[in-house]
């Protein structure tokens, strides 16, 4: 048999093709898709995916509703695997310095061998049942509809994937093609994303999945600890278990204890409600020195900024160059500032933090930030109430 192509690319033949890159790339994930659940945790789900809250930041009310076909379903959270992976080599490749569109090309080894799964038949007919579910599946959200103040709602609506399409020969499958949804692609435009562990791709069920990438948005404070009810976690989830197998599934994950890079443990309100605490093991120092009292009203994330996020990928990398230690004693104790022109303040009560900080590690953070792709030309460092070096 000749060649075929399935799908097709026709309504954005005008973006430039960008293809994947075959290095080890570090997950990355968009952080809206963290705080609430947008997939379905099993296959199947045709009931829509609803969430209405209020952004503690914004003040404003801000909805999500997901449908899917009936022929097929709701994109599941393991479908999600190839939009990180999507994500994940465009952050790469602006870091490179490209100028990548959200028109991706990639060949099935690329996708399996990033997964480190097999590539055998049965993940070839998976990834095509992704490529259909992302397609068919329908978002409405006004989440980032605006990036201003807004007196009134504006209701978006898209698909994971605008268009895609895969080229077989003689029976196997050559490469494939997608085009991102432009609301998707915005918000990784501002590095509105967070990076993954890599172990992320081996957690089997999908209560756990969620689990994860929730944990690493709401505990992305200085503590590295985060409390909330049951009862908030299963609404966040949209899960179609009932409340008591829920909350049985997280009373085993507890004791199973084996999220990357995370400990779980159930604990108990005021009003002796069941909470889980997450924690970041690597953020256990600083969480042991300040003992936090459990509290149960956290039902709503405190959002970041994109900048804010940003700050937090760029201290992973001087954590590289550095060392743990060093960004610990010098870098977490300057205060993020405003960006204007290309120029980034950064403030501390204590002078000689600033001298220092100017002294050894500015062209680090300048170049620390080039590397994120982000508009930082340079960082200014100011003592508080006066202006140390820029």
């Amino acid at each position: 048999m000749g060649r075929m192509i399935e799908g097709g690319i026709k309504e954005h033949q005008d973006l430039a093709r960008f293809a994947a890159s075959t290095a080890d790339i570090t997950p990355k994930d968009q952080i809206d898709l963290m705080a609430r659940n947008w997939f379905s945790l099993t296959p199947g789900r045709t009931k829509p995916i609803e969430h209405e809250y209020v952004d503690s930041k914004t003040g404003q009310t801000e909805t999500v509703r997901i449908t899917g076909s009936s022929e097929h379903g709701i994109a599941t959270i393991y479908d999600q695997d190839l939009l990180i992976f999507a994500i994940s080599q465009w952050i790469d490749a602006k870091r490179l310095g490209m100028e990548p569109s959200r028109r991706i090309h990639f060949t099935p080894y690329q996708f399996f061998a990033w997964l480190n799964i097999a590539p055998h038949g049965t993940a070839y007919n998976r990834l095509k049942d992704a490529l259909h579910r992302l397609k068919m599946t329908s978002i409405q959200t006004t989440i980032r509809s605006d990036s201003s103040k807004r007196k009134r709602n504006r209701i978006r609506q898209f698909s994971w994937i605008s268009e895609w399409e895969i080229t077989e020969e003689q029976g196997e499958v050559r490469g494939i093609e997608v085009v991102l949804a432009e609301w998707l692609f915005e918000s990784i435009q501002g590095f509105h994303v967070l990076t993954l562990d890599k172990k992320y791709f081996e957690i089997p069920g999908g209560v756990e999945r969620w689990l994860y990438l929730y944990a690493r948005k709401a505990t992305g404070g200085p503590n590295g600890v985060w409390k909330e009810t049951f009862k908030s976690l299963y609404q966040k989830s949209a899960s179609q278990q009932e409340y008591k197998h829920y909350a049985s599934t997280l009373r085993k994950l507890v004791q199973k204890n084996d999220l990357p890079g995370f400990r779980l443990e159930k604990v108990s309100s005021t009003q002796g409600k069941d909470m889980l605490l997450m924690e970041r093991t690597e953020k256990r120092a600083a969480i042991e020195a300040k003992e936090m009292p459990v509290q149960e009203k956290q039902l709503v994330l405190i959002e970041r900024s994109p900048l804010e996020e940003a700050w937090e990928n760029v201290l992973e990398i001087m954590r590289k160059q550095i060392g743990t230690d060093q960004v610990k004693a010098w870098l977490e104790k300057l205060q993020l500032g405003e960006l204007v022109d290309g120029t980034l303040t950064y403030r501390t009560n204590l002078k000689f933090v600033a001298d220092w900080v100017e002294n050894n590690f500015k062209h680090k953070l300048e170049s620390a930030w080039h590397s994120m792709g982000h508009p930082v030309n340079s960082v200014r460092i100011e003592t508080k109430g006066r202006k140390s070096a820029a």
